[in-house]
């Protein structure tokens, strides 16, 4: 709560577009991560999802194999593949935002939801542990459907490699496997991402072996997407699996015999790169040094690579080496697999293989190889021109050697040919969850609506639900956010009887007293989607409203109230329509709905609870006045008047209210007002009375601990004040909680509260620093600075420079001030305003004497030379004929004239009547002391002021001579600026 206080309350509006700001910033860094630039011909256009015009920078960072990252240049993301990709439709709050009017609940809907959801949850690095459950979740639900995953693969990847990212030491192996499945899954679909992937490929950083394994298995699946097709992105992946090969120092050469496979899948794409490649290949023919399965291996590589490219260049070195391996009496698989090469040799060399044919058949004679078929057959054939290169064999991964063995047994149990077999609903485990039983716990109703949202996600006829069952059964967040549409997916399959039986169970649930508000939310959340939907749940919009009432869900509750006035025009709602309005910040609203009433129904009655539900105090006061005069005073209509003065800082009317309350006997009504006098006490600056009105407040009043804190404050009992301080926010603890647990606009008064606290808190800093300036400017810099963040509301404004009053007057403070006049003048609260501008002028005439009379220092040279001369001007205008006697001067409550010696500044009041003389206007008094003012905005504020107040001639007239003075003051000439 502290931290709170210290941050300030921000306002609700700026508060939601920081966080919305926040998280667009974070989702764009997450996926910038993995910045994606196509391969193909699109691949350089700038052009987003959804054919938006802007277009998001990629993050200068790309991934190593291990996932770290380095620099690199900033990337454009691919164009989108108009001719595979589906736009996928915006959601706002779960919804699609162009289906109104409309049903939007289907399979398309709900894999679209689902994605979305699993998405935030690998967007979020604070979600780690879900991860792998969020990925495995994704790689189940496309895979019976392959193209429809298309318009999610511009997230879906970027997500993945963000997880991988963020993944625990070790974790990166599972990630790349999951990336093997996707890209398995999307083939063509996942050109246009190809860019983060093969980052992968470092040759920098291999990782384990496992991990090496994985991500050859990934290049497999690449290959096969693709066809083979890698285009400039071979010079990434040859340097990696020549690094893992020449790395590899491990007994029996696992990694190698890994890579090699995956080099004969890459056979027609390595012309060009045979520099590269070759030597490697042929350095591990050697049987002393290298295993026999890394021999024979090589030898099927190099039989790939020379059936597919042209070795022409590398044919000596490839033949000598064979003929060596031969030499060496080889076993006999190896034999064989080297005389294949040559045959492959031989069919691409033709009539040049004929230099090598000789020494070919004096090692075979020597080694006892008295005849190979292949070979025999292919030498004929040569020497008679009859021998012709055939296409090679195109080398299968395992992946497509997986995948042909899975199409040979037929579908899975579970799946048909497109896609994920339809589920029955299981209506008897439904029926189970549903079922509820009176639980002694908010812990115990939680669980039961958690088994509930599992068992519709595990029966859902949607394939994507089912795919999210598991995670959500561990994912509380999750399981939230897909309960509406779990439900509506079950609902719709369900029997007319079930369906009664479902709304009877959450009706039952939501009577029970004990029954969380996180239920009722559920429930409300559950209805409004289902109206959106075009499915209205069956349940009385009355009881919708009860619901909404219970668990503090004002807008739902709006909702309903509306509904139910459309549908009886029962005017015992209006008072609550007024009220919901006036909460939500609809002042338009709230006034609009009681225009309605009076054009409509003439002949109904106005009730002052309306005009105090819209903060219109003064005509409340009229209509409060009016009983009293017709009926006598009462209890209602005292406490009624004494509220609208209170809120309309009316202090001369109320002042004698509160003497004659607090004179009688009725104990009643003097309890009910202790709270505005000590605020009224407060706004007066009269300590003696907020001490009387303190010990007349109940103990259970809420703010009795702030004002005991602010008290002791006033008195300098620092000790005391931090006691009470902490008190107050114990006290607020479990309003502020549950308050900001719903929204930040439902806590926004408690959050005001804390900042008021805290700057309480500095106050007693300030006043324990006297001596200390650099603490006090630092103290004053972070008031300004909250101020500037804080909801533009009179009342709130009003509180805090009280608040600051008390160590920083108001004429050291004075753009603050001035702020805070012009807010009070545009709302319309010209009492407020013109208070201020008199408290202003005030203290301005008291600062500026006390520092001729050398009581205090002037803070700058600039205050003591405005001391000079305003007192020169109170001599000069005291001198005139009527002077001050004619139009009046500021004096304090106490009646003392402001020129004299007044007490210190803590202690003085700050309320002011005015002696006002025989002129018309109520500020005639004001404009007099406003001459004396030293400060230039001040006094154009006033005539603002003055302006707003219909007094337009007089401001004119003012404005004119105040031109005048300060013109003549700075030596300019306004019939002759030009001089």
């Amino acid at each position: 709560m502290r931290t709170i206080g210290a941050l300030g309350a921000i306002d609700p509006h700026r508060f939601k577009d920081a966080i919305s700001d926040t998280t667009d910033t974070a989702v764009t860094n997450a996926k910038a991560t993995s910045s994606t630039g196509g391969t193909n011909a699109n691949a350089g256009s700038i052009v987003n999802k959804g054919g938006e015009g802007t277009h998001r920078t990629g993050n200068p960072h790309v991934r190593k194999a291990d996932g770290k990252l380095k620099k690199k240049k900033k990337q454009q993301r691919p164009q989108q593949n108009v001719m595979t990709e589906k736009q996928m439709e915006p959601l706002v709050g779960g919804i699609p935002t162009d289906s109104y009017g409309t049903t939007f609940s289907n399979d398309g809907y709900y894999t679209q939801l689902s994605v979305n959801a699993l998405l935030r949850i690998l967007e979020n690095t604070n979600d780690t542990t879900f991860h792998r459950e969020a990925v495995e979740a994704l790689n189940h639900m496309f895979a019976p459907v392959q193209n429809a995953c298309a318009p999610f693969l511009d997230r879906v990847v970027p997500a993945i490699l963000l997880a991988m990212d963020v993944a625990p030491a070790g974790g990166s192996e599972f990630y790349i496997s999951a990336l093997v499945r996707l890209v398995s899954i999307a083939r063509q679909l996942v050109r246009p991402f190809l860019e983060p992937i093969f980052k992968l490929f470092s040759a920098e950083s291999l990782g384990s072996e496992r991990q090496q394994s994985t991500s050859i298995g990934l290049i497999e699946a690449l290959a096969e997407a693709l066809s083979g097709d890698f285009g400039p992105h071979i010079a990434t992946v040859l340097p990696f699996l020549m690094a893992i090969i020449d790395r590899d120092s491990s007994e029996l050469h696992q990694p190698t015999l890994r890579a090699l496979p995956a080099l004969q899948i890459l056979s027609p794409s390595l012309e060009g790169y045979l520099f590269l490649v070759m030597p490697r290949l042929i350095g591990l023919l050697d049987i002393a040094i290298t295993p026999i399965a890394v021999v024979e291996e090589t030898l099927r590589c190099i039989a790939s690579i020379v059936g597919a490219v042209n070795c022409g260049s590398f044919s000596s070195r490839i033949v000598l080496t064979l003929v060596r391996l031969l030499q060496c009496s080889p076993p006999l698989e190896l034999q064989t697999a080297a005389i294949d090469v040559l045959c492959t040799m031989m069919e691409q060399l033709q009539d040049e293989f004929v230099l090598f044919m000789p020494t070919i058949k004096l090692v075979m004679s020597k080694r006892g190889i008295d005849e190979h078929a292949r070979y025999e057959r292919y030498s004929r054939l040569l020497f008679m021109g009859r021998l012709v290169p055939k296409e090679p064999p195109r080398a299968q991964s395992r992946i497509q050697g997986d995948a042909a063995q899975a199409a040979a047994a037929g579908p899975a149990l579970g799946h048909s040919g497109d896609g994920l077999a339809k589920q029955e609903v299981g209506v008897m485990q439904l029926r189970r969850a549903w079922t509820s039983k009176p639980q002694k716990s908010k812990d115990g109703w939680m669980r039961w609506l958690h088994a509930f949202t599992y068992e519709l996600l595990e029966q859902s006829p949607s394939p994507a639900l089912r795919a999210c069952s598991s995670l959500a059964n561990k994912h509380s967040p999750l399981s939230k956010e897909l309960f509406n549409a779990a439900f509506v997916s079950c609902w719709t399959v369900l029997p007319g009887q079930y369906q009664q039986e479902i709304i009877a169970s959450l009706q039952n649930v939501a009577s029970n007293m004990d029954v969380p508000a996180d239920i009722l939310q559920t429930i409300l959340g559950l209805a409004g989607f289902m109206e959106r939907d075009e499915k209205q749940i069956p349940i009385d919009l009355k009881r919708l409203g009860d619901y909404a009432y219970r668990c503090h869900a004002l807008a739902k509750e709006l909702h309903y109230k509306e509904a139910e006035w459309t549908l009886e025009k029962n005017y015992d709602t209006i008072e609550k329509l007024i009220e919901l309005n006036q909460s939500l910040d609809l002042h338009d609203s709230a006034i609009g709905m009681l225009e309605y009433v009076r054009k409509e129904q003439p002949d109904v009655q106005e009730s002052v609870i309306w005009y105090q539900r819209l903060q219109q105090w003064d005509k409340a006061l009229e209509i409060f006045q009016r009983q009293e005069a017709e009926r006598g005073p009462s209890f209602q209509t005292t406490r009624g008047q004494i509220r609208c003065l209170f809120e309309m800082s009316d202090w001369e009317t109320l002042v004698p209210i509160f003497e004659r309350i607090w004179s009688g006997n009725d104990q009643k009504l003097q309890l009910a007002s202790a709270s505005i006098g000590m605020s009224m006490a407060w706004a007066m600056g009269d300590i003696d009375r907020m001490e009387f009105y303190l010990s007349a407040l109940p103990n259970k009043s809420r703010d009795k601990s702030f004002c005991k804190a602010l008290l002791a404050v006033y008195r300098n009992n620092f000790d005391d004040a931090a006691k009470f301080i902490n008190d107050a926010r114990e006290e607020m603890e479990s309003d502020l909680s549950s308050h900001i647990t719903e929204s930040y606009n439902r806590g926004y008064a408690q959050v005001f509260m804390c900042q008021m606290l805290t700057e309480l808190e500095e106050v007693v800093m300030y006043k324990m620093a006297p001596d200390d300036r650099e603490r006090q400017v630092a103290i004053i810099g972070a008031w300004r600075h909250r101020l500037s963040g804080i909801q533009q509301d009179v009342g709130m404004w009003q509180k805090l420079l009280r608040l600051r009053s008390m160590v920083l007057r108001p004429i050291l403070d004075l753009d603050t001030w001035i702020k805070y006049v012009n807010m009070s003048r545009k709302s319309g609260q010209m009492r407020i305003a013109r208070d201020a501008i008199l408290q202003l002028v005030d203290d301005e005439a008291l600062y500026m004497e006390e520092i001729h009379r050398g009581e205090v220092d002037a803070l700058t040279p600039k205050f003591a030379l405005q001391a000079q001369e305003y007192m020169q001007m109170k001599m000069q205008l005291a001198q005139q004929p009527q002077g001050f006697q004619g139009g009046g001067i500021p004096l304090g409550l106490n009646g003392r004239n402001t020129g004299q010696s007044s007490s210190s500044w803590e202690g003085r009041t700050r309320r002011f009547s005015i002696v006002s003389g025989s002129n018309t206007s109520v500020n005639a008094p004001l404009d007099v002391a406003i001459r004396l003012s030293q400060q230039p905005a001040l006094v154009y504020m006033y005539l603002k002021y003055k302006w707003a107040a219909n007094e337009k001639r007089e401001a004119y007239q003012m404005l004119e001579t105040f031109a005048s003075d300060y013109a003549s003051r700075i030596g300019f000439d306004l019939h002759n600026p030009d001089t």
